[in-house]
């Protein structure tokens, strides 16, 4: 199997675990999966994948740029919003 096939069925699994536990918590999976803030999760998540498996990705290289300069494992109340 291809590192980018391979890369798209870890992102399948874990799209359909994720939105499984929402469900399990009364959140409509068809609902949420159609909210422009889930497809720029799936981005992202897509985009570190990509980054774990070597497949370049230039969200997966900006995503890192940002981990250092958001200092977010540093600063254990810090949120994006």
């Amino acid at each position: 199997m291809s590192k980018h096939k391979q890369s798209i069925q870890c992102l399948t699994e874990v799209t359909e675990s994720i939105l499984n536990a929402m469900e399990t918590h009364g959140i409509d999976p068809e609902v949420l999966s159609k909210t422009p803030e889930f497809v720029v999760l799936i981005h992202f998540l897509k985009a570190i994948i990509d980054g774990k498996m070597e497949i370049p990705n230039h969200l997966s290289e900006r995503i890192a740029e940002l981990a250092d300069t958001l200092k977010i494992d540093k600063l254990p109340d810090s949120t994006l919003h």
